[in-house]
This record gives structure tokens, C-alpha cells and sequence, in this order.
């Protein structure tokens, strides 16, 4: 059976990670059924860090905490509706 075509083009992409890095990524993708890393994962594992990246927002509660310390040393990162959602209860 053909596989079906991909609804959203994407593009090869040439990456290169520290051998120590590559190493652990490998091992946590690593499929003791399969004995190695499963086709696509590497590029499964990097499309959900990417869309995380884009799709997160981070809320800096210094504000809320102690007025005294820097700005931007305790940050919270997640969905903008939960931030938002955050910021209203400490405010």
C-alpha cells in the first residue's frame, strides 16, 4: 500500500549536535522493540520542541515575588491562556 502524502510540505533540514547531546537523544528515542531509534522520530522529537517553542509564552512572576530582586529571574513558560490565567491570580 503507497503511503499517503504529507498535507504540509516540509524540507529536509542538515543538523548537527555534540556527540554527548546526540547520544542522549538517541537513547531516549531508542525502541527496545525495534532495537534502534524508529524511523521519523528524530524528526518527530525536533517538530514538537520547534512547535513548543513557537506556540509558548513566558510570564516573569519577579514582579509578584519579591520586588527587590533582578527583573527576569523567575520566569514561568507555557500556554499563553494558562500565563495570562497565572498573572490575574497573582496580580
Amino acid at each position: 500500500m503507497p503511503k499517503p502524502p504529507n498535507i504540509i510540505p516540509s524540507r529536509q533540514l542538515n543538523l548537527a549536535l555534540s556527540l554527548p547531546l546526540f547520544t542522549r537523544l538517541s537513547l531516549m528515542l531508542n525502541s527496545d522493540l525495534e532495537g534502534r531509534v524508529p524511523h521519523g522520530a528524530y524528526s518527530r522529537f525536533i517538530t514538537e520542541l520547534l512547535r513548543t517553542h513557537f506556540e509558548e509564552r513566558e510570564l516573569d512572576v519577579t514582579p509578584f515575588i519579591d520586588a527587590e530582586a533582578p527583573a527576569e529571574i523567575y520566569k514561568v513558560r507555557g500556554d499563553p491562556v494558562t500565563l495570562e490565567l497565572l498573572r490575574r491570580r497573582l496580580a
